[in-house]
């Protein structure tokens, strides 16, 4: 039986969302990375899944998107479809976006505090949220640049609002989507902390064996084979905690077909009536 939080990378491989909650995407230019996400809020968008088969599912658990995308690309055009004050495309509004994201956060902790002993918002069956942010290296060195007072607050938010939703997300059901050319700790600005929580890592596209290395570590066997655009290598929490990652191939859709299911997928995006919503 499927999760209501069931997540298809490709027709044999799935993942809970819920249980994998904070993913890391890595990949070269044209790699296929930012396509394969959009595919992947195509499908958190309109939980539960009934058929693998089909990108959609029903759409009555619908996953809350929030985008921060500092070139004002395809992930960024995604407000067209979302709410006003869910997309950031500067400093100024990642800041807004992501306060908004964490005020919500902490309000749907306070609720489930009040519920039964245990609870999660998986238990008790609540919409997902998630904060997706494109090219994390760029975005992060651009929160790292300027020495003026405003320059130094916004980082110190920037990076204690991170911080915080990294650490506190899985029991409120607010995952943590970070796309970059490298997730490493060393390269890419990115959190220990952070990387540690990532239940999902992807690597899309051909890359050297250190590129590699950097995306997934040491202790992960990873194959000789040739990845083309919208190929990728899987690490996943429980699964490749040792052993070998998983290769595999996101589905080929032409664009303006992905966008209309895009479309359809965000129509349920409501800023307040999913809070608090449960199902269970």
């Amino acid at each position: 039986m499927l999760s209501n939080y069931t997540l298809t990378l490709s027709k044999s491989l799935t993942i809970d969302a819920y249980k994998q909650i904070n993913f890391l995407i890595a990949g070269s230019r044209g790699s296929g990375k930012t396509y394969g996400t959009l595919i992947l809020i195509a499908e958190l968008a309109s939980f539960p899944r009934i058929n693998l088969n089909k990108l959609l599912g029903t759409g009555c658990l619908p996953t809350q998107i929030y985008i921060v995308d500092f070139k004002n690309s395809d992930m960024a055009k995604l407000g067209q479809l979302l709410p006003h004050g869910r997309v950031a495309t500067n400093k100024i509004e990642a800041v807004k976006v992501v306060s908004d994201f964490d005020s919500k956060m902490h309000n749907r902790l306070n609720f489930i505090k009040n519920q039964a002993f245990g609870a999660t918002a998986g238990t008790l069956g609540m919409p997902m949220y998630y904060l997706i942010i494109d090219e994390w290296s760029a975005t992060n060195a651009a929160f790292s640049q300027g020495m003026t007072k405003a320059d130094k607050d916004m980082r110190y938010k920037w990076n204690a609002l991170i911080t915080d939703i990294a650490m506190l997300n899985r029991v409120p059901g607010f995952g943590l989507g970070l796309i970059s050319q490298q997730i490493s700790v060393i390269n890419s600005g990115l959190n220990s902390s952070i990387q540690e929580e990532a239940g999902l890592k992807l690597h899309f596209g051909d890359a050297n064996m250190s590129s590699y290395r950097l995306t997934f570590g040491n202790d992960i066997q990873i194959p000789d084979m040739g990845l083309e655009t919208g190929e990728a290598y899987a690490w996943i929490e429980g699964l490749t905690s040792s052993g070998y990652v998983i290769p595999f191939g996101m589905p080929e859709i032409e664009p303006n077909s992905l966008w209309k299911y895009l479309k359809e997928a965000l129509s349920n995006q409501d800023d307040d009536k999913y809070l608090y919503m449960t199902t269970n």
